[in-house]
């Protein structure tokens, strides 16, 4: 009863999951004092054990009538024992009462069986008799028989009752003995009650217990517990201990399933109360969006000049009067998609005639470039004529010109007519050059035509583009102008120039040695050109067409029967020592067709000898500035000489250069891995040698053996010394340089009035990074130096700046070049560049100043002038470069209003002289050469003939060419004493 309530507790209790905390708190405190205070009562107890008392008399009083069966008893038995156990083990009420229940229903079993017994002994009895009394009566033996064996079944029958009832004997003793066991137990209970309601008024519990009705029920345990004081509520909570915590942990196990849902509850309540969160989050943000709108919306009222919202609808309801088609969605859809169909339609419209233009536009030139085919941009027609007859001229010419945009190419052809016009012409393009043939490149917008033409003029020609339908809005273009050279040759002359020209041996002992002339040959013109100036040797226009030049190869001198040639193959007839000595002179004849032009070209005669050693050519490179930190490279001269030498490769330039690069293998130097290799891309085999990084100082001698053909081979074996291994120093020139050139100006102190001329310059202001280079320099123990490259008088670096005086003497007209240098010491303690010098090369500009002249430079002396002295430098002057005058008149100026000093001196100048310039005529003339005072000797004044006598004004700068001397230096006196000097 008390669980059951404790059950119905908790179901009531957990009402929602907002307070489920305080229920489980309530169940816990519950289940505390069930298991504290709370005991089951002895009433309880003693109610279930007289029941059980009760039960157990009633059944065994059956049992000892004989009226249950063995099986019965023994259930019983079983049920009597399991009683007796659970009372030993302290079990409470309910267990105690669920025994008495088995109990119960156990007598209502024996009670059945009880009727059963009853009925059936009775039944067995009276049949006994029955059979007795008809067997006595039998008639027959038939009869008799079977009623015998029917009496006999029914003894049977009733003697297995009867010892039914015998067997119980043993069992009914034992119940007995049960029972008085459930009566002590029900004293012992009586006896607790009395207890119970007399201790609370027992000040000394022990003492009690000792000497009442308990003293010999308690044991030991309990009375130290009553010494104590302690309560007899603990000893009967200890006698259920048991079973009460078992019933608590069933209940636990009960509380863990509600635990765990509520678990589910916590967290579904705690999602619930995060979404609730979110949503408060949300409405107070709209809220705040909504207050903001309001504050909007009454700004916006009050700036639309609304007094309210009621205004705001009044106005509403007037633009839905005006425009009651907005009254109902469909139709305003309507009306809208009526307007959106045309508007649509209208775009599409634009659009498309948009399109129409813009492909236009694709195809329509911004702009047309010529692209040359050579450095001078020139397009070259070339005619050559022999005998005033057209015998070569230029093949049809291809010329580029780039298209922008180069989406304009993809139509090209079909959208322009080209055509090309000379600006000096007023006759169309097309009655001077032809259009052979059109190429477009749509990829690259480059357009190629090919030319020809028959005009024998020169013009600055441009390219015209037309558009074929002006309607595709295609503009007309024309290109930039360049020039188209029409030229000739008038032919006297025709040489043919081969590479083998000079091979001057052939090699008998080797079937494969022959010498090719043809390979590479060029014709060579002799004539005239189109200015009747004479030309010699000038190769012949590649782009010609010399079908009719035709040549042919004979040979000729001491053995021509030892030698064929065929094609310009000069071979051997037969390769033996028979053929050794055997010489021949080859030439090379060219002939052209429709003309009796005929002009041989001999080559160099050709002896035949027996092959020699593969030449190996040394040579000395140049020493390099090796820095160790990254690979460096120097270039190899290979020598060609003529053929035959000893000391060069044995073949020509020309052949050299078309060798295939497979026939060069390159061997590294013995040590250091120094080697020769090609040029990055070089086309005439050109060589360079590398110094690998991390390279020592030394000496290195790469090589590299060539196959010349199967028949002849070389070896060049080029040596390098490194000098140094350190690290890398450039000194970089400042923006002001240009290629290395410095213009040096005169500084002329003092100002207003120059008494000095100055020239100085701080070489490192010449280098940006001059203070990095001497830190970097320094870091090494070495220096930056400046130096003349030649010595010239008057100037001199003084601690590093240059400096020229006016004693400057430069008669060779040498350059002033300073050398910038970076110094270190080898391990010889010698002076070693660790780059190569950067020079600089000084000009002095403005020091030697200009020279004028008068207008007329010419003096008559006549009949009536004779005795007269003439000043021949009336009106010449010499002006410095402050454009002050120096000298004039035959005088240098003195110092005054313009110069502190004379100032000739400044600059170092003497004044100029007068000489005549045939010294023949001194006899006739007397001459001042220090002023130009000019007169007539006596021989003179007896001239019987007219004569011109020139005086040349001698001026010298030492710093260089006076500006506007060299033409006008020089007076002319004409004398002719046979008339007046006027007439």
């Amino acid at each position: 009863m008390l669980f059951g309530a404790l059950a119905l507790t908790v179901s009531t209790t957990v009402t929602s999951c907002k307070d489920y905390d305080d229920d489980i708190k309530n169940l816990q405190e519950q289940i505390d004092k069930v298991t504290s205070t709370n005991p089951v009562s002895t009433e309880d107890m003693k109610t279930a054990i007289s029941s059980a008392i009760q039960t157990l008399q009633t059944q065994l009083q059956t049992a000892i009538d004989g009226k249950a069966d063995a099986k019965a008893v023994q259930d019983l038995l079983k049920t009597v024992e399991a009683l007796q156990t659970a009372l030993e083990n302290k079990a409470d009420a309910s267990t105690i009462k669920t025994l008495g229940d088995q109990i119960t229903a156990l007598s209502e079993q024996v009670n059945s069986i009880e009727g059963t017994l009853n009925k059936t002994k009775e039944d067995l009895e009276a049949k006994v008799a029955d059979l007795t009394e008809k067997l006595a009566g039998a008639a027959s033996s038939e009869d008799l028989k079977k009623l015998a064996d029917e009496l006999a079944e029914a003894k049977n029958e009733l003697k297995a009752v009867t010892a039914m009832a015998e067997n119980n004997a043993a069992a009914i003793v034992s119940i007995q003995a049960d029972i008085l066991e459930l009566q002590k137990l029900d004293g012992r209970i009586t006896a607790l009650e009395t207890f119970n309601q007399n201790a609370a008024s027992k000040d000394d519990l022990a003492d009690y217990v000792a000497h009442s009705e308990l003293a010999g029920l308690v044991d030991d345990e309990v009375l130290e517990l009553l010494k104590d004081n302690g309560s007899i509520a603990k000893y009967v909570n200890d006698a259920i201990e048991s079973q009460v915590l078992a019933e608590a942990s069933a209940i636990n196990v009960s509380i863990k399933g509600v635990d765990d849902k509520l678990a589910t509850l916590s967290t579904n309540f705690e999602t619930y109360k995060q979404e609730q969160a979110t949503a408060y989050q949300t409405v107070t943000g709209n809220i705040t969006t909504l207050t903001t709108f309001k504050t909007t919306i009454e700004t916006a009222l009050t700036d639309g000049g609304y007094e309210n919202f009621a205004a705001v609808l009044t106005e509403i309801t007037t633009i839905k009067t005006s425009y009651g088609y907005c009254a109902t969605k469909e139709v305003f859809d309507g009306k809208v998609e009526a307007y959106l169909a045309d508007y649509k339609k209208t775009v599409n419209d634009k659009f498309a005639a948009l399109e129409k233009r813009l492909t236009a536009l694709e195809n329509q030139i911004q702009s047309i470039v010529y692209i040359p085919e050579y450095e001078d941009g020139q397009v070259k027609f070339m005619s050559y004529f022999y005998d005033n007859k057209l015998v070569a001229e230029t093949e049809p010419i291809r010329m580029k010109f780039r298209i922008s945009p180069a989406t304009a190419a993809a139509n090209f052809v079909e959208n322009y007519t080209p055509s090309f016009d000379g600006q000096e012409i007023k006759t169309r393009a097309a009655e001077i050059y032809h259009i052979e043939k059109t190429e477009v490149d749509e990829a690259t917008g480059i357009i190629t035509y090919t030319l020809s033409t028959s005009t024998d003029k020169s013009y600055a020609v441009s390219l015209n583009l037309t558009a074929k339908d002006q309607s595709q809005n295609l503009t007309n273009i024309s290109s930039n102008y360049f020039p188209v050279i029409s030229d000739y040759r008038a032919v006297t002359g025709v040489a043919v120039k081969s590479p083998n020209e000079l091979a001057n041996s052939i090699l008998y002992d080797k079937p494969l040695s022959v010498i090719d002339y043809a390979t590479g040959a060029v014709l060579q013109i002799t004539g005239t050109d189109r200015a009747g100036h004479p030309i010699a040797d000038e190769p012949m226009a590649s782009s010609v067409n010399t079908e009719k030049f035709v040549v042919t190869y004979s040979v000729g001198g001491t053995d021509p029967e030892s030698y064929t040639i065929e094609n310009g193959v000069l071979k051997l007839t037969t390769y033996n020592d028979g053929s050794n000595g055997k010489k021949v002179t080859p030439k090379a004849t060219v002939k052209i067709t429709g003309t009796n032009f005929s002009q041989a070209t001999t080559f160099s005669d050709v002896t035949a000898k027996a092959a020699s050693a593969d030449p190996e050519v040394s040579s000395i490179i140049a020493a390099i500035e090796f820095d160790g930190t990254k690979e460096q490279v120097a270039d190899v001269t290979v020598t060609y000489g003529t053929m035959g030498g000893n000391t060069d490769i044995g073949i020509l330039q020309a052949a050299y250069e078309k060798l295939p690069q497979e026939n060069f293998t390159f061997t590294p130097s013995a040590t250091g891995g120094v080697t020769l290799r090609f040029k990055a891309n070089t086309t005439k085999n050109e060589l360079e040698i590398v110094v690998p990084k991390g390279t020592e100082a030394g000496t290195y001698v790469p090589e590299v053996k060539v196959k010349v053909s199967d028949v002849q081979n070389f070896t060049l074996k080029p040596s390098i010394t490194v000098q140094v291994t350190a690290a890398t120093y450039t000194l970089v020139y400042d923006a002001n340089l240009t290629s290395g050139t410095m213009e040096l100006k005169p500084n002329l102190t003092p100002i207003a009035k120059p008494a000095s001329l100055n020239f100085a310059m701080s070489i490192p202001t010449l280098f940006t990074n001059y203070e990095t280079i001497v830190e970097k320099a320094e870091a090494v123990g070495a220096t930056v130096q400046f130096s003349l490259k030649e010595e010239i008088t008057g100037v001199s670096i003084v601690n590093n700046v240059l400096t020229i005086d006016k004693t400057y003497s430069n008669p060779a007209s040498a350059d002033i070049v300073v050398a910038a240098k970076v110094i270190a010491k080898n391990t010889a303690g010698e002076d070693v560049k660790l780059v190569a010098a950067k020079e600089t090369t000084f000009t002095l500009t403005d020091v030697s100043g200009t020279w004028a002249a008068p207008s007329s430079t010419e003096i008559k002396i006549g009949s009536d002038n004779l005795n007269n002295s003439f000043p021949l430098a009336k009106d010449f002057k010499w002006t410095a470069s402050n454009g002050k005058v120096m000298w004039k008149d035959g005088a240098e100026v003195t110092a005054g209003t313009d110069w502190g000093v004379a100032p000739l001196g400044i600059f170092g100048f003497v004044a100029p002289t007068f000489e005549l310039a045939d010294a023949d005529n001194a006899k006739y003339v007397i001459l001042n050469k220090n002023t130009g005072a000019f007169s007539l000797s006596e021989a003179g004044k007896v001239l019987s003939v007219s004569k011109d006598i020139v005086v040349n004004i001698v001026a010298e700068s030492r710093w260089g060419t006076i500006t506007g001397y060299g033409t006008a230096k020089a007076v002319t006196v004409k004398i002719d004493l046979s008339q007046a000097s006027g007439i």
